[in-house]
């Protein structure tokens, strides 16, 4: 990528917020409440960086759970509701100041869109913030397909080459490459190392900002990028 930057897309979960161990945990003790299914780490592995619309599926076929979709969202959902109404999530470091970059902002996400907008109040961020919010219901396949990213670009009328996209996660990373938007890995929450799949890494929104301010003040040469290690203390 060389030039200006005309629009930032983001991921949610553990992009912006920490939230995929507290979603982790409030999974295990759902599953255990309700069904008296107990998962093991290999199988909550298995489910690691998919939407809710693809992992409750995935597990009700693994379990013989015969509830949709739609009648165990609700109950899970009301779970996480419950838990945020007396806790306040972790939120990235810096991300105030990339959001104050005046460029068209985005968010394309796997989760459900009241879960977004929960979490959002949860930690301060104002619906004013996003121009765009793609959420797991706006979508019929979800990351690591690119079809979100598309939507948010044809949304915010912008080309592939003009966005980045700020992600954690490896299938997150496919999909955003998948339609040729270049993509920077945030290693605050990450789960796991995914840098080597993206153009340019760092360790927070605080770390990226002068970077990316730069390309969206009067573009810039790609490169320059943090390389891969151990995250700020």
């Amino acid at each position: 990528m060389n030039g200006r930057i005309r629009a930032l897309i983001f991921d949610f979960d553990d992009t912006i917020v920490g939230s995929e161990t507290l979603n982790a945990e409030l999974l295990r003790e759902f599953l255990l409440r309700e069904y008296s299914i107990a998962l093991t780490p290999e199988q909550e592995r298995e489910t690691y960086w998919y939407s809710w619309k693809d992992t409750f599926p995935f597990l009700a076929r693994k379990f013989g759970i015969s509830e949709s979709f739609e009648e165990i969202w609700p109950r899970f959902f009301e779970t996480k509701r419950r838990w945020l109404a007396s806790h306040t999530m972790p939120i990235a470091r810096g991300t105030d100041l990339i959001l104050s970059l005046p460029v068209p902002r985005a968010i394309v996400s796997g989760s459900m869109r009241g879960e977004i907008e929960l979490m959002m109040a949860n930690v301060g961020l104002g619906p004013e913030r996003f121009d765009v919010l793609v959420s797991a219901e706006d979508c019929e396949r979800r990351k690591p397909d690119p079809e979100g990213f598309l939507r948010a670009l044809d949304a915010m009328k912008v080309r592939a080459g003009e966005a980045l996209v700020f992600e954690d996660s490896p299938l997150g990373i496919e999909a955003a490459r998948a339609c040729g938007l270049p993509v920077a890995f945030m290693r605050e929450f990450a789960a796991s190392d995914a840098c080597a799949g993206a153009q340019i890494c760092f360790d927070t929104f605080e770390q990226a900002y002068p970077w990316v301010r730069e390309r969206v003040e009067g573009g810039g040469e790609w490169g320059g990028g943090v390389p891969c290690g151990k995250p700020d203390a």
